[in-house]
């Protein structure tokens, strides 16, 4: 077989075969080759204990369902929440999101490095797809948004501060690819999306609370009637 041929046929077959998975509704496990995610815990929107279902990041490797699974069609990482899910404790929204094992204090460097897009959005056009999150109260540190189409950065200057909102990036299509990162260096932290970068400097409160990034859907919808949201992640890694 020639080889404009054996492309046309080998390009046919990977199209019949996703449409195959797609018509079982079979969902394929992330490969760790591709990803690594052994750094993260799997949150998902989905009742269990009277808590929601996490997976350990020993175990993410796996694991697939469908609100976490491995899309051969463009290497990357599908990430859906519908309305419905279940929110953990202390939040009213749902999620699927991955949620930093090892977790540090704002003071050598750390940071997190994100190419993604978003390809639904819920009703409200609102998903969180990066944060710096604490353990107590009030310590939502940062959170990188989708707000219908644009990127924006949320942060408290202090532990329970209002949180401040400034847009990063306007006018970003569904389905766009695009990348952002969030670098911290002891109390500062440079917010990169594409080639702009935010700087937002924290205050002392922060410097006693233990926190950790996290990463996916974070559905900032409750609503009815059920609406959703899809992101895909193609690249993800943490240096510490």
């Amino acid at each position: 077989m020639k080889p404009y041929f054996r492309n046309i046929a080998t390009t046919g077959l990977f199209t019949l075969f996703i449409s195959f998975l797609q018509a079982q509704n079979i969902h394929l496990s992330v490969p760790q080759n591709i990803f690594d995610l052994r750094g993260f815990n799997l949150q998902l929107p989905v009742e269990k204990n009277n808590s929601i279902t996490i997976i350990k990041g020993d175990k993410i490797a796996g694991f697939s369902s469908e609100n976490f699974y491995f899309s051969p069609k463009d290497n990357s990482i599908r990430l859906f929440c519908s309305s419905d899910g279940k929110p953990t404790q202390g939040s009213h929204y749902p999620r699927t999101e991955l949620r930093q094992i090892n977790e540090w204090h704002f003071e050598n460097s750390h940071s997190l490095h994100v190419k993604m897009a978003v390809l639904q959005q819920p009703s409200t056009g609102k998903i969180i797809i990066g944060q710096i999150h604490g353990n107590s109260k009030g310590t939502e540190a940062l959170k990188i948004w989708w707000n219908n189409g644009e990127i924006q950065a949320g942060f408290k200057k202090e532990i329970n501060a209002h949180e401040e909102r400034i847009t990063l990036l306007k006018e970003v299509p569904l389905a766009q690819v695009f990348e952002y990162s969030i670098q911290q260096n002891n109390s500062e932290v440079q917010v990169k999306i594409n080639q702009q970068t935010t700087i937002f400097n924290f205050g002392n409160t922060w410097k006693s609370e233990s926190v950790y990034f996290k990463a996916g859907n974070y559905l900032q919808d409750n609503k009815q009637p059920v609406t959703s949201g899809l992101v895909a992640i193609y690249q993800i890694h943490i240096t510490e």
